[in-house]
């Protein structure tokens, strides 16, 4: 499938998660995430969720993160650049949602994009290649390009792997991981 069906599709398949569901995929993945990574002396770049497109709420990972002694920076969209800034989370970090739904900080001290150890990446839909599908801006590929060749980049789905995007380019910026509710799949590069 290409990109644009596969974006209807899996914001589809999304909305029709019961509460229960979403809940349960939610522990898994966090579970998950943690048996596989130890976010120790880390700085993690991690979303919050845009709840109107039922995304995975990233609030425990944060709460995990920081009990491990893991530094975190949310994204802010940028759109004057159409480009992602972070901030480092702190308590006092004040949070709004901007006018696409998108809680952002509106504080914090900005870091660069070179500095991340992980990225936790947010999608609709993924394939056997890493190749994922978002919201069809390209801002999070902008962003990952300009990371670190360190930085490991894991996404993080509410279901399994697809077998083929159709329509990638040179421009997608292909997952180093991803976390699903029964799995951590990892792509080679």
């Amino acid at each position: 499938m290409q990109k644009t069906a596969l974006r209807s599709l899996y914001l589809a398949k999304r909305k029709q998660l019961s509460s229960q569901e979403k809940a349960l995929f939610e522990e898994q993945i966090v579970d998950i995430l943690f048996a596989h990574f130890s976010f120790s002396g880390s700085v993690t770049s991690c979303f919050l969720p845009i709840e109107a497109k039922h995304e995975i709420n990233t609030w425990g990972i944060l709460a995990g993160i920081q009990k491990n002694h893991g530094q975190i920076a949310i994204p802010a969209w940028d759109t004057v650049r159409n480009a992602l800034v972070h901030r480092m989370y702190t308590d006092e970090m004040q949070i709004a949602v901007n006018s696409f739904g998108i809680p952002e900080p509106q504080n914090g001290i900005v870091i660069s994009n070179d500095v991340f150890d992980y990225v936790l990446v947010p999608l609709l839909a993924v394939d056997r290649m890493g190749a994922r599908v978002g919201y069809g801006k390209g801002i999070y590929d902008r962003f990952l390009a300009e990371c670190s060749p360190k930085t490991l980049f894991i996404g993080l789905s509410f279901f399994e792997l697809i077998d083929c995007i159709e329509d990638t380019d040179v421009y997608d910026i292909p997952l180093h991981y991803c976390i699903t509710p029964t799995k951590c799949y990892r792509f080679e590069k």
